[in-house]
């Protein structure tokens, strides 16, 4: 009977599958504190005060192997990922280990180990205090890029241009904290296309890469929705961005499990900005499914418990002829929503093959937007670049959301279009 522990957040809401994956017998949670009734019946949960505090999720994976010997420790989403490697190392349990993921996600340590590697990135410091934030943004000159050494879904990065917004940033509880000490302070790119890519690796080669092209850089659109098309194995932006990818998992040493590649084109050449152990967000890993059949999520629980990547099966593409299938994660606003565009509607739109909504009318939206947070999304197909590119702005300017204030009848805010700048394909 196999029995895997999940390390997640208070903010996460894990998927269905993973909740009741046919690999697993027997499931328990690590949790914050206050977030256990979010998990069904059967589900052992043991919460903690934060999911940073490795040690604490330690001893409440010891509580969970006291009374069921643990085969894996999951952990799909960022926050959970130094505690799951962690654990692993002391448990002495299959997946990325404590050295490994601390590569992965103090982004600090990974960009300092990338740059060894001969990779290019934009130049980048590690600062300690808000005293070497404002001395490193100093020298960069404005404006910087500033983040967390930790963290996910872009949540406390700003691009700030000057003194007074650095402060403002400190301020707000963006820059250091006693459980994420650590900042990066970078140069800005100028950012032509921005793409990611995602893969799987197994025995330290990397058996299976897709590159993704984003309709606009996704620091710049976060709230406002986001857009990503998938890239033919023949085309020149793949070919460049997997063998990047192939170079970062080789210098992180990961030896089996999934990724997620972020690298920006600039005037200057591809620069990479991070890499993760984890599937992408959004409905990236749905849309890897549709066109190629491998699901990024059953690829991490495999690996996690020391099973091989993928089953013996081959994979089953929903839609394998689509050339380019790309997909958008629709607009979310603040507050309760009072309108917005059906999945019928938009299912009819050209080349549509996939519409759902995660959000109707009614629901109140509330908390912190990350990147990839959207109502819904809905995939296209195409035959050409330009076609997808043109599918997509088609959703994107269809797509409408209306808000109002939570306990306030006033003025619904609406979520404007933003395809207008989206016709023209990247190079």
């Amino acid at each position: 009977m196999t029995h895997a522990v999940l390390v997640c957040s208070a903010v996460r809401i894990p998927s269905p599958r993973l909740l009741d994956h046919p690999l697993i017998d027997r499931l328990s949670v690590v949790t914050e504190h206050g977030h256990a009734a979010r998990y069904p019946e059967g589900v052992a949960v043991e919460t903690v005060g934060s999911i940073r505090d490795v040690d604490e999720v330690l001893a409440a994976a010891w509580r969970i192997a006291g009374r069921y010997p643990i085969d894996g420790v999951l952990a799909p989403y960022e926050v959970g990922l130094p505690a799951a490697g962690y654990v692993r190392t002391v448990l002495g349990l299959a997946g990325p280990d404590l050295h490994t993921v601390t590569l992965f996600t103090n982004k600090h340590v990974m960009k300092q180990r990338l740059s060894r590697a001969g990779l290019d990135l934009m130049p980048f410091a590690g600062a300690h205090s808000d005293a070497q934030v404002r001395a490193r943004a100093e020298e960069f000159g404005w404006p910087v890029v500033v983040k967390p050494a930790y963290g996910g879904g872009s949540k406390d990065v700003a691009v700030v241009a000057d003194a007074a917004e650095l402060d403002a940033w400190l301020a707000a509880g963006g820059g250091l904290r006693p459980d994420n000490p650590t900042a990066v302070v970078e140069r800005p790119a100028k950012v032509l296309t921005e793409y990611h890519c995602d893969g799987v690796v197994a025995d330290g080669q990397v058996r299976f890469v897709v590159t993704s092209c984003y309709l606009e850089p996704v620091l710049g659109s976060i709230g406002r929705g986001y857009g990503t098309y998938q890239l033919p194995p023949d085309h020149p932006g793949h070919l460049a961005v997997a063998e990047l990818h192939a170079t970062a998992v080789a210098a992180l040493g990961l030896r089996s499990g999934v990724t997620h590649l972020e690298v920006f084109a600039t005037p200057d050449g591809l620069r990479v900005s991070e890499i993760a152990c984890r599937p992408g967000g959004g409905a990236i890993p749905a849309a890897i499914e549709l066109r190629h059949g491998v699901n990024m999520l059953d690829a991490c629980v495999r690996t996690s418990l020391g099973l091989p990547a993928f089953p013996d099966s081959a994979p089953a593409p929903t839609h394998p002829d689509a050339r380019y299938l790309g997909h958008c994660g629709l607009a979310l606003r603040p507050g309760v929503i009072t309108e917005i565009t059906s999945e019928q509607e938009l299912a009819q739109l050209p080349g549509v093959l996939r519409a759902g909504l995660l959000r109707g009318v009614g629901d109140e939206i509330a908390g912190h937007i990350y990147s990839a947070s959207a109502a819904g999304y809905v995939h296209v197909g195409a035959d050409t670049e330009q076609e997808v590119r043109d599918r997509l702005a088609a959703v994107r300017a269809r797509y409408r959301i209306r808000t109002r204030p939570a306990g306030a009848p006033t003025e619904p805010r609406v979520a404007e279009s933003r395809a207008a700048s989206l016709q023209e394909p990247s190079s």
